[in-house]
């Protein structure tokens, strides 16, 4: 899952929202305790985009929800990102930024520079087992094991690529938020989570059995918003213009068109035709045989569909992992002046540096967070970009597949 990896990296790639008060209907979680809805108290998350809701698991995750309610209300101690001294007696999460993320929306940050947490890791709590199987999930982000301190994420939509990772569940948001979710998620994707007005939590409020909700907190001033948004650098060099041959995709939804970066990208573009024509020799990952002559994308399903963010084809097997062994893994091309600064970028995904193989994505807006990463191969017209948005709503199921399958039925190039 070339990018979820991705995400962790650049969010950390990449949330918040809560409940009602009292009793609210929440369908049981698979694999969750008998005990079925979380009965702990409210998070109110009041943000400038709206208020999110969601009840915790204070049962199900006591150490997580314990933490996580005491940097909201201020109990407990936390590491200013700059000076790293500690701060007592102070909300962390109050006039924090969220971001946007392939599966709803981040907060909890104070510093853009790797997105620090507040503090040490925490230990995962893995029992009873949870699933990220539903959207308006409240977790705590994980990667490498660990379980951040302060950092966390809402989904809005269910995710099962997310089942295995060290994040831990702590919440679940209502219906109402998981709207508010994809709203602000959508908005700060459009924008490469570089918006003119930063989109941020006025306040935390944790309301326990009995207790009235709170009014809507007043917004913070944007002067105010941690932390900062910085933008990439202006550059007075112009972007190169693919003037290779076009990549014709006809689609069981249409038709994309990609002109290719046959200068910029060589390695790239060679693999990417070879494969298309049948003229590159690659290893069958099911049978094992090698095949030559045999015309690869013709036929393939979109195995991957994220509104926002990419559509991505070209695993043989049809699981998008990025880790599929063809026979061949080839370098990221990176030319400083091409970068993912506009919509329809055609790219060569990968699970690592320099392990790229089939799998390709398009993407949907400018992102530069994914800029070096990346081999950018090809640049998709305005047609063709407004087809892909159309594939990346179509209805899909936990793993972001869709239910009705979208295919490639022949690649065309067409010589300029």
């Amino acid at each position: 899952m070339w990018w979820y990896t991705f995400w962790m990296r650049s969010s950390s790639c990449c949330l918040a929202s809560l409940l009602l008060v009292l009793a609210l209907p929440v369908a049981p979680m698979m694999g969750q305790s008998a005990s079925g809805s979380p009965a702990g108290p409210l998070a109110v998350i009041d943000t400038t985009a709206g208020r999110l809701r969601c009840r915790l698991f204070a049962e199900e995750r006591p150490r997580t929800t314990a933490n996580f309610i005491g940097l909201a209300e201020g109990t407990k101690d936390w590491n200013d990102p700059k000076t790293e001294a500690s701060v007592r007696r102070q909300r962390f999460y109050d006039g924090t930024a969220l971001r946007g993320i392939p599966a709803g929306i981040a907060g909890g940050s104070r510093a853009e520079e790797g997105e620090k947490a507040a503090g040490p890791s925490l230990a995962p709590e893995t029992a009873p087992p949870m699933r990220f199987d539903r959207p308006g999930l409240l977790a705590m982000v994980g990667t490498k094991g660990e379980v951040s301190g302060s950092r966390f994420e809402i989904l809005d939509h269910a995710n099962a690529e997310m089942d295995g990772a060290a994040a831990t569940i702590f919440g679940q948001c209502d219906a109402a938020s998981v709207k508010v979710v994809q709203g602000i998620s959508h908005r700060l994707l459009a924008e490469d989570n570089l918006p003119a007005v930063p989109i941020a939590i006025n306040r935390v409020s944790i309301v326990r059995a009995g207790e009235a909700l709170p009014a809507i907190a007043p917004d913070i001033p944007v002067a105010k918003v941690v932390p900062v948004v910085v933008r990439p650098a202006a550059t007075t060099i112009a972007a190169p213009e693919p003037s290779g041959p076009t990549a014709v995709l006809e689609t069981t939804m249409g038709r994309i068109a990609c002109r290719l970066f046959s200068k910029e990208s060589p390695i790239g573009t060679a693999t990417f035709l070879g494969l298309v024509d049948g003229t590159k020799s690659w290893t069958n990952p099911v049978t094992h045989e090698v095949e030559h002559g045999k015309r690869f994308y013709d036929g393939m399903a979109f195995d991957r569909v994220i509104p926002d963010f990419v559509i991505q084809s070209g695993d043989y097997t049809g699981d998008p992992s990025g880790s599929i062994d063809i026979g061949f893994r080839f370098k990221n091309e990176v030319t400083p002046e091409l970068l993912f600064d506009r919509p329809g970028r055609l790219a060569f995904g990968n699970d690592g540096p320099d392990r790229n193989n089939s799998e390709i994505f398009i993407t949907e807006h400018p992102m530069h967070r994914l800029d070096g990463g990346y081999t950018i191969i090809g640049q998709c017209d305005e047609a063709s970009v407004a087809i892909m948005k159309t594939i990346a709503r179509v209805p899909r199921g936990a793993n972001n597949r869709p239910l009705t399958p979208v295919k490639i039925l022949r690649v065309e190039i067409q010589a300029q």
